[in-house]
């Protein structure tokens, strides 16, 4: 599951730089940077990719808002969930949870930030992994215990 979890990301971040259409301004990168830094900052997602499905477009608002410590996310998903939740769930990956082990790094090509982390809720565990480029572009990859990993790609909100 490790191994996929690599590819999926190293799949991403390579599609993701190649197919910027963003400008990248002095000024744009500050106003990210800072976001980033201060820890308060939202991706909007519009693609989810499934491990085991074609990529979707979003047609709804979907998104990941950091702020502080916690995380909130309203999120979709699609693929293979390995057991179900007590009682009716409500689907879809939501959490307005505290964040453990939050870490951020910049890119080894210094074009933007490595940020992991990982929530613990009543029903489920996930593991973040984000990466925010200057351009503002992100990626998020969720995973989960007890579901098929997903990757969502969008932007950070201005």
């Amino acid at each position: 599951m490790k191994s996929l979890f690599n590819h999926a990301v190293i799949l991403f971040l390579v599609f993701m730089t190649s197919c910027s259409t963003l400008k990248t301004t002095p000024v744009a990168i500050g106003e990210i940077t800072k976001k980033i830094e201060s820890k308060n900052f939202t991706v909007v997602v519009n693609y989810a990719n499934p491990m085991r499905m074609k990529q979707r477009y979003l047609t709804s608002e979907y998104d990941l808002h950091i702020k502080n410590d916690s995380a909130f996310a309203y999120l979709p998903y699609f693929g293979v969930a390995y057991s179900a939740p007590y009682g009716m769930g409500e689907g879809g990956i939501k959490f307005a949870e505290l964040m453990k082990d939050y870490y951020i790094v910049p890119t080894k090509k210094k074009d933007g930030w490595d940020i992991r982390f990982k929530i613990k809720d009543t029903e489920n565990s996930y593991d973040i992994s984000l990466s925010v480029f200057n351009n503002g572009r992100a990626m998020v990859v969720v995973s989960s215990y007890s579901r098929d990993l997903i990757t969502f790609t969008g932007e950070v909100k201005q």
